[in-house]
């Protein structure tokens, strides 16, 4: 073959196989989907400061996002920003500032809010719009911020607080980082914002108020992931805020507080009239479960440790400390595995062993050879973990340690559903921005628990109290009853297991309530039953809403049981619509109907960037050969091939030009 034609079959193939590689890929920092040629101008962008207000009265939290856009151009802006909230939050207003004026947003359909919001955007209109990409990340668009101008929205959600071993605690995300997004995803880009490469100046930053009225004497508030200031007010009333004053929006926020001891009631009630309705949020706190017997039940334990490229650096020495601690817990009698992940899945051994103190040690020096780089391909490591599933003799434990930085959530989820078995699956989030809405949900699918590990320092605590849940008996088949409540519905339904430390939470919507409700489950073969009075609850507000939140959970959980997806949308629409809530079917949409630009201005569309998570390596995401599947490294390689075979050809032909010539000439 010629080397004219070798070239051109290297080439070929390197072409045919580009596609291939290009099948799983991380969205990096490049622009987002929905931005077009004309938009990649070097007009600067528009800087955003965002204000985090936040009122914990009881069990309920009330927060107010404030996120001011400034143009400091001298050309009309558009900012897009991607940006995290709690997977749970019942996102149901929005409000636009403009100067002294202050437009109420509204909820519609999703497509109708788009097309109002496109409408005004191309008329000149200020207009801003919130949608829902996944439970826990949003999009914010707002439109025609004049030069030199800002535009501030505000949006508000609410949420349950949640308890577990004693304390309280709420969780406040602050960055959405780079997802893995295998092929077949179509809004890959709208879930992955692009990112800023690390250097001086913070970009987006954050301040953060608290005002927490937990309704009892407490021993403490502490915060985990970040310098706080606390002040005690009058009562149980404390003040929180950030020390620094405002902080980079790299990492979650984390707030716990603890109760004095027998200062924490046994049972919370809250109840909201709404018309011919009430609304109530229930929390029972958890029960004392009987103790481990002598010889408990043998487990099979599968341990899954994801080593992609964004666990690169703190996380995977965090996720090797995790690990070796809960083998160190394993019992003799237990058996046990280890799968590792990034684009590639291998295990320690072909099926799972004795816990003896040879495969141990094998373990320790297969756990501590473990690096991470690469891409994160998910679903052949929950795959392998869940195989056998159906074996019964041992309580099948799988232990799942990752950032969750994917982008095919619904996938897993579905594998989860389909192969779970007798399994039961429990998350491990590592690092400062675990993925909430993966984590949580697929624990809650798994009957298993979340653990979140987001320091060094939080390891050792995090994974003690996981394993004390593994090693303790489940509270199982959970029900509430309410006699003569008549239609009353429950949600969650129905209620998951409870582990070790965690309450009963449960959002009621009744015609009435009665004078008492009673809960009952059972520990292995032993009945457990609480009664719990209804006649003094107290007010709450907005508990209409939190039902409503997770009735639409319900909702969408039927759609991936196999229920049509039209019959399951027109009820999410219908649920949103009457308690205003955004979902992934409606959007907030603001419109200050008066034009603002004029008709001869253009306007550009900028994606706002956001920080990498704390603790991530930029390189190890975004570098060489990161990322993603081996195919960056294998097509940068191709074409080193590709090129230096254009270049050996190129000489070769010069040499046999440069023969030929000096044979025409004669010696």
């Amino acid at each position: 073959m010629t080397l004219a034609r070798q070239g051109a079959a290297l080439l070929l193939l390197l072409v045919a196989a580009t596609p291939a590689l290009a099948q799983g890929r991380r969205v990096t920092e490049g622009t987002l989907l929905w931005r077009s040629a004309q938009q990649q101008t070097a007009v600067p962008a528009p800087l955003l400061a965002t204000e985090v207000h936040m009122r914990v009265t009881g069990m309920v939290v009330r927060a107010t996002v404030r996120q001011q856009f400034t143009n400091p151009s001298a050309e009309w802006a558009e900012g897009i920003y991607v940006f995290p909230l709690p997977e749970d939050a019942a996102v149901d207003r929005l409000r636009m500032q403009v100067g002294d004026r202050v437009v109420e947003g509204t909820i519609q359909e999703r497509a109708a809010a788009k097309a109002a919001y496109t409408q005004a955007r191309r008329q000149g209109a200020r207009a801003s719009l919130v949608e829902q990409e996944r439970p826990n990340v949003f999009t914010a668009s707002v439109a025609n911020i004049a030069p030199g101008a800002a535009i501030a929205i505000e949006i508000e959600y609410q949420q349950a607080v949640r308890y577990d071993a004693g304390h309280f605690a709420l969780r406040f995300p602050m960055v959405v980082g780079p997802r893995y997004v295998p092929a077949g995803v179509p809004d890959a880009a709208r879930i992955t914002p692009p990112v800023k490469h690390p250097g001086p100046g913070a970009i987006n930053p954050v301040t953060l108020w608290i005002e927490l009225d937990p309704g009892v004497p407490l021993a403490g508030v502490a915060s985990a992931s970040h310098a706080i200031h606390t002040r005690p007010l009058t009562g149980s009333r404390w003040e929180i805020e950030l020390e620094q004053g405002s902080v980079p929006a790299d990492r979650d926020f984390e707030l716990a507080w603890t109760p004095l001891a027998g200062a924490a009631p046994r049972a919370a009630v809250l109840t909201e009239r709404q018309a011919d309705e009430i609304f109530a949020l229930l929390m029972v706190m958890p029960p004392a479960a009987p103790a481990v017997a002598a010889d408990p039940l043998p487990r099979e334990v599968i341990f899954v440790l994801d080593r992609s490229g964004s666990m690169a650096g703190a996380s995977i020495r965090q996720a090797r400390a995790a690990l070796k601690l809960a083998l160190a817990r394993l019992r003799p009698a237990d058996r046990f595995n280890v799968v590792r992940f990034n684009h590639t899945t291998d295990r320690l051994f072909a099926h799972a062993q004795p816990a003896d103190r040879g495969n141990l040690a094998a373990a320790q020096r297969y756990v501590d050879a473990i690096e991470a780089d690469g891409g994160t391909e998910m679903l052949p490591a929950l795959q392998l973990a869940l195989a056998g599933a159906e074996r019964t003799e041992r309580l099948r434990q799988v232990i799942f340690l990752t950032d969750g930085a994917v982008g095919n959530e619904a996938q897993l989820f579905q594998v989860i559903r389909e192969r779970l078995g007798d399994s039961r699956l429990f998350t491990v989030g590592i690092g400062s921005a675990p993925n909430g809405h993966f984590m949580r949900e697929a624990a809650r699918l798994g009957r298993g628990t979340f653990t979140s590990i987001g320091s060094p320092a939080a390891v050792q605590h995090a994974m003690t109290a996981l394993l004390r849940k593994l090693e303790a008996p489940a509270l199982a088949d959970v029900q509430l009853e309410l006699a003569g409540a008549g239609d009353a519905e429950v949600l969650p339904a129905p209620i998951p297991d409870l582990y070790l430390g965690e309450p009963i939470v449960v959002a009621v919507r009744a015609r009435r309530l009665p004078s008492e409700a009673v809960v009952r489950g059972r520990f292995g073969s032993t009945p457990w039953e609480a009664r719990v009075p209804l006649r003094e609850a107290a007010p709450g507000a907005g508990l209409g809403v939190h039902w409503a939140r997770a009735r639409i959970d319900a909702l969408l959980d039927r759609r991936r049981m196999g229920e049509p997806d039209g019959a399951v949308r027109d009820a999410v629409i219908d649920v949103a619509l009457r308690h205003h809530l955004v979902s992934a079917y409606t959007s907030l949409v603001a419109i200050d109907v008066t034009p603002a630009r004029p008709g001869d201005a253009g306007l550009q569309t900028h994606a706002l960037k956001t920080s990498l998570p704390h603790g991530w390596e930029y390189e190890a995401v975004f570098g060489l050969g990161q990322g993603a599947t081996p195919g960056p490294r294998q097509l940068r390689l191709g074409l080193a091939a590709l090129l230096l075979a254009a270049g050996l050809g190129l000489a070769l032909r010069r040499g046999a030009t440069h023969a030929l010539a000096r044979r025409r000439r004669g010696p």
